[in-house]
């Protein structure tokens, strides 16, 4: 998936379609899936783990490269370009105000919840 994304993308709905469309053929190539259900199901539940899978990428290149000042570039198929345009977003006042906010709500939590991302609502038909 890294090889058909850029890391400045800024989230996932920026990602075009027939790049999704090219990261489904391939991993429809490495993986075998079941039969009884619909291609459909299977491949957005894919996708959607897929745009889990980019932000968690995204968040570990920020917090063991760009916070530490090391290069990336050596290690992932991230060009120098690319790792500019990437520093100068983590480094937007923005980006920087709404981290620091995120940050001081995450440390409020005194219960930590472990259902993932969908919530409550999603664990209750499992």
């Amino acid at each position: 998936m890294r090889d058909f994304l850029d890391i400045t993308i800024k989230n996932w709905s920026g990602v075009s379609n027939n790049h999704k469309i090219k990261i489904w053929d391939k991993i429809k190539t490495r993986f075998q899936f079941p039969r009884n259900v619909p291609e459909d199901l299977v491949k957005a539940y894919t996708i959607k783990q897929c745009a889990v899978s980019f932000r968690n990428w995204r968040s570990e290149i920020n917090v063991k490269y760009a916070k530490i000042g090391m290069d990336p570039t050596t290690k992932y198929k991230i060009t120098k370009g690319q790792w500019v345009v990437f520093l100068e977003q983590r480094n937007d006042p923005n980006f920087l105000a709404r981290s620091k906010a995120n940050s001081q709500l995450t440390k409020r939590n005194n219960y930590h919840h472990h259902l993932g991302t969908g919530g409550y609502q999603h664990q209750v038909p499992k």
